[in-house]
């Protein structure tokens, strides 16, 4: 898609990324395009197995041996102007790539930090690895760090990773992973399997983080709520694919493409009166041999014959909010049916 600023600081252009199996290769990815600003949060959301996590670990280049980047671009912007193609890097500059621009948070903060090794210890291999040999220096700011993610930055900086919550934890990797001040945050289910309050905790130490930063990021979520919070863009992805992108509000109130009607009607809501949840019939498509034609019409309420031939394209129905949808007419007027008939209003309405 077509970006109307020259603020970009990653652009995603017809990426496709594919693993080897059995039976062939799976297109886990199929002809992503994207574009992130400055200071942005784009949210990517979608059942599991969609190509999320894939696809953003097709940005750093740490898929595993079975997976490939079959085509496209990653276009990144440093800081002095330059911008360069992430796939063309080599190995040596694809590590100083990674954690110095662009860094990417796991959801397993167990599985992320070395049982074995204190988390100072870490810090310093972080940061000597990236040429900052200085430890007073690199542990100053990392003791800076823990005190804005609301830890207590003595006993966490000399602690094992089993002395610490799992909150804790997921926050010692979100200090960690802006240790070198990157430009890019990739954040995969950053508050999974972690309760409410902690969950609300690692929300706010977000947006703070961001907003004293300056970072852009991109966050990987199932949970909507979440989404609709963090994100200034929401992209929903399908079978490896992106069907809708827009502006939260935009996307979350108006939505053109029946996955994300589907998705938002599945979500309970606190409004008054009971209500039946409705949920997505069947399910997500074999990617190694996909449907026809758009590989949702199986499950869509909304397919017509052409639909189930023809592969519908990415376009941009209102400004920045594209859609890949023959129907997206008709999706838009059940959307704002169903949110009329709950009594709610579009923000900009």
């Amino acid at each position: 898609m077509p970006s109307s600023t020259n603020d970009v600081v990653l652009s995603v252009q017809d990426v496709s990324i594919s693993y080897l199996a059995h039976r062939g290769r799976v297109q886990a990815v199929n002809r992503v395009s994207f574009d992130l600003h400055r200071g942005e949060s784009l949210a990517l959301i979608g059942e599991s197995g969609c190509g999320k996590s894939t696809l953003n670990l097709g940005i750093i280049r740490l898929l595993p041996k079975t997976g490939r980047i079959d085509q496209g671009k990653i276009l990144y912007t440093m800081r002095d102007g330059k911008t360069v193609d992430v796939l063309d890097l080599s190995d040596r500059e694809m590590r100083a790539f990674r954690w110095g621009e662009c860094a990417m948070i796991f959801q397993a903060a167990l599985n992320s930090l070395n049982p074995v090794i204190r988390v100072r210890e870490m810090v310093y291999d972080t940061a000597e690895a990236h040429g900052r040999r200085n430890r007073a220096q690199v542990r100053a700011r990392m003791l800076d760090l823990f005190r804005r993610v609301r830890l207590d930055p003595e006993r966490v900086f000399n602690a094992y990773p089993h002395e610490l919550s799992g909150g804790m934890r997921q926050r010692v990797l979100l200090a960690l992973g802006v240790l070198l001040n990157p430009q890019v945050v990739i954040l995969d289910e950053p508050t999974t399997a972690v309760d409410i309050l902690t969950q609300r905790t690692i929300l706010d130490v977000l947006k703070d983080l961001r907003e004293a930063m300056g970072f852009s990021i991109i966050f990987i979520s199932h949970d909507l709520s979440i989404a609709a919070e963090m994100a200034d863009t929401v992209a929903t992805m399908y079978a490896g694919e992106i069907v809708e992108i827009g502006p939260v509000n935009e996307l979350f109130y108006r939505p053109r493409h029946a996955y994300t009607l589907g998705l938002l009607q599945a979500v309970p809501t606190l409004s008054a009166g009971a209500q039946e949840l409705s949920s997505i019939p069947g399910s997500p498509p074999d990617l190694i041999e996909p449907p026809s034609g758009c590989k949702f019409h199986p499950r869509c309420p909304f397919a017509t014959e052409r639909c189930r031939v023809i592969p519908p394209p990415l376009v941009e129905e209102a400004p920045g909010h594209w859609v890949a949808c023959f129907e997206s007419e008709r999706v838009l007027a059940q959307s704002v049916q169903a949110t009329e008939g709950r009594g709610v209003r579009h923000p900009a309405g």
